[in-house]
């Protein structure tokens, strides 16, 4: 018997003071609380499908705004012009290949209102240099960076005036660490796992 049901994850993000400033919108197909993606132009169409229609961005957002994960793909579909660019915070997938083409779009969407964000950093090599003048908001997933190397990573990023944010942040002495280092935001178990929102199907 087909799922009658639409499924959408979220997961808080906090600031120095854990008061809740944005929710990541995840792809989830079922109640079942982690996703099997795989494709990332159609995870995300579905996503914003369910934030924006099927449950309601007011429902699933509140006053906060939504990250979402934006593929090469999705940064040119024009689904992204039938959107409320104050909304939303698209996160640029590590796997993004720079060009001229993507450099220009990212600047097009900006001067839209979208805000963007790089996701998934690790390190700072040639593809994250040229984007990070384009960018609003810094994403370190500090779970893959040795804990020796975070803070010359951070310290790289001390001219960017954007937002910086640690994800995968699972406990309270790696929040305190992000914070004596100088993270802005915060997202990770430490605070609150993805809880998997649903509505009925209205076909």
């Amino acid at each position: 018997m087909p799922d009658s049901f639409r499924y959408l994850g979220r997961q808080a993000i906090v600031d120095r003071q854990q008061q809740l400033v944005a929710y990541e919108l995840l792809f989830r197909s079922s109640p079942a609380n982690f996703a099997l993606v795989r494709d990332d132009l159609l995870a995300s169409a579905e996503v914003l499908r369910n934030a924006f229609g099927e449950l309601g961005n007011v429902d699933v957002l509140g006053q906060f705004p939504g990250f979402i994960n934006a593929s090469a793909d999705l940064l040119q579909d024009r689904i992204l012009d039938q959107l409320p660019a104050e909304r939303l915070v698209l996160e640029i997938l590590e796997t993004v290949t720079v060009t001229d083409e993507l450099l220009l779009r990212m600047a097009q969407l900006r001067a839209r209102g979208f805000r963007l964000a790089l996701d998934d950093v690790v390190h700072l090599g040639a593809d994250q240099m040229a984007m990070l003048p384009l960018v609003d908001i810094v994403k370190v997933d500090v779970a893959a960076v040795e804990a020796a190397r975070l803070p010359a990573l951070k310290a790289q990023l001390d001219g960017f005036d954007g937002i910086l944010l640690a994800e995968k942040v699972d406990s309270h002495a790696q929040f305190e660490r992000c914070c004596e280092l100088g993270f802005d935001w915060f997202q990770g178990y430490f605070h609150s796992r993805p809880v998997v929102l649903s509505s009925a199907d209205l076909g």
